[in-house]
């Protein structure tokens, strides 16, 4: 069970409720993290205006967005609703009945995003001096302001802002869960946390399974009894799923059929899932175009790359009288026989490269745009750094914000390996990333300097008495 650092003093007078009272350190650490918050505010809303290209993604979220102002039906359960809402919430509060998709784009959506990119900002730093102490607040703080493509993601329509927002408070929520593991409110933290856990899933699909994560590690924290920890997990994802129900019962009586979150997974699969287009869309297009040119002329030629739709179309078209969902599937079935069977190694190797690019490449800023303020080595160091640190402080202290943290960024990271995987999935992550990997080097730092003492005090007391 980990302790939860004490940074506020009280100071108790006589007929009057206890007042927090900073001293001259937490005083200074808190005007500090003020002012970076502050500047990331201003970075995040200069990059405002400055998208130069639209993805298909950012279609379909203001798609959405604009369904719901409308109080029509959803356009596509392709994308989960969380980002969806959020933009729908910031254009009905602006005094707007519609969201325009467009490049400079200086909307409400804009504007959400950055008050998302500020409240994240905020969460890193109560986060951290909460288990770390101010001063280790103040680095993850900064880390976080000035890692650029989280501060570009700020221009776009995408989720990534707000997955990075969601993650962040469901790991938060969890670690509050687990301090309250064994007392009479056990139950209802483990409840809160997983309503949390759920507002994550209906942000990003792939962070289903971080919650999973979550749900056993506070199943597992103690170690309980089975039926004690089955009673956590059970809670935690009892009220998870009583979060999503009301989206999931919506969605599947609108397509007729179970609808998971989204209905994106098995186009997502077969495109990760093809080992000759290495499990991406533009080598998988590529592959797969002069079949597409032959089936299919008028979407011959190098710009129909930019949508996925004919290689879907192709695939309804090798099964004749099957639905396109039906017949996506069937090809999946076909792509696990044939190429993760029929050819494990190569699939492995397929998958391991993805996940490795998935961490190494970062993310440049738009839809093939290219943002001059990006750098790749800011983001290898900042990866490096944090990922050592985590690690480092997961094996010396076991903490449950790391070891959760750890295994949540790498189970979600997994997972998308077998899907459409690009940098861009890295974005949400970092966040967490840096909070948690600034957590563990703090927290390891001072284990080690703790153990140091103590062998010191060690060898000073075996040593023989000098005069």
């Amino acid at each position: 069970m980990f302790k939860l650092r004490m940074p506020i003093k009280m100071r108790v007078r006589p007929g009057r409720s206890r007042v927090p009272r900073l001293t001259r350190t937490q005083a200074v650490a808190l005007a500090l993290i003020v002012l970076i918050v502050i500047a990331g505010g201003i970075a995040r809303g200069a990059a405002i205006g400055t998208n130069t290209h639209l993805s298909a993604d950012e279609n379909g979220y203001v798609g959405n967005a604009n369904r719901m102002l409308a109080d029509e039906r959803y356009a596509t359960f392709k994308w989960p609703p969380g980002t969806s809402v959020a933009f729908a919430i910031a254009t009905r509060l602006s005094g707007h009945h519609s969201l325009r998709l467009a490049t400079h784009a200086r909307g409400p959506a804009q504007y959400m995003q950055l008050t998302i990119g500020v409240l994240t900002l905020g969460l890193v730093a109560a986060l951290t001096w909460l288990l770390a102490g101010p001063w280790a607040a103040v680095i993850a703080t900064a880390l976080v302001a000035g890692y650029v493509p989280l501060v570009m993601a700020t221009r776009t329509f995408l989720s990534e802002p707000l997955g990075a927002l969601v993650l962040l408070a469901a790991v938060a929520a969890a670690v509050l869960a687990h301090r309250r593991l064994g007392t009479r409110r056990e139950l209802v933290a483990l409840a809160a946390a997983g309503v949390v856990g759920g507002l994550a899933c209906l942000t990003r699909g792939d962070m289903a399974v971080g919650m999973a994560v979550i749900a056993v590690a506070l199943g597992c924290a103690g170690r309980p009894g089975r039926r004690a920890g089955l009673l956590r997990g059970g809670v935690y994802l009892a009220a998870l799923l009583l979060t999503l129900s009301p989206w999931l019962a919506y969605a599947s009586s609108r397509e007729g059929r179970f609808v998971p979150i989204t209905t994106a997974g098995p186009d997502a699969f077969f495109i990760g899932s093809y080992l000759p287009g290495k499990g991406l869309l533009v080598p998988t297009e590529e592959q797969l175009a002069p079949e597409v040119c032959r089936h299919f002329p008028q979407d011959c030629g190098r710009y129909w790359q930019h949508s996925a739709a004919p290689v879907f179309r192709l695939i309804e078209a090798r099964h004749p009288g099957l639905s396109e969902n039906a017949a996506v599937n069937k090809e999946n079935l076909a792509n696990i026989r044939k190429y993760a069977l029929g050819k494990p190694v190569a699939f492995a190797s397929m998958l391991w490269g993805k996940f490795w690019k998935m961490w190494d490449n970062v993310w440049s800023g738009g839809n093939g745009t290219y943002h001059p303020d990006t750098s790749k080595t800011q983001h290898l160091i900042y990866l490096a750094l944090a990922w050592i640190g985590l690690l480092a402080g997961a094996i010396l202290t076991r903490r449950f914000v790391l070891v959760v943290s750890a295994a949540v960024l790498l189970a979600v990271a997994a997972l998308a390996t077998l899907f459409n995987d690009q940098p861009r999935y890295n974005v949400s992550l970092m966040a967490l990333l840096l909070c948690s990997g600034t957590i563990g080097a703090w927290l390891a730092g001072e284990r080690l300097i703790a153990l140091w003492r103590e062998r010191a005090a060690m060898r000073a007391s075996s040593a023989p008495a000098t005069r």
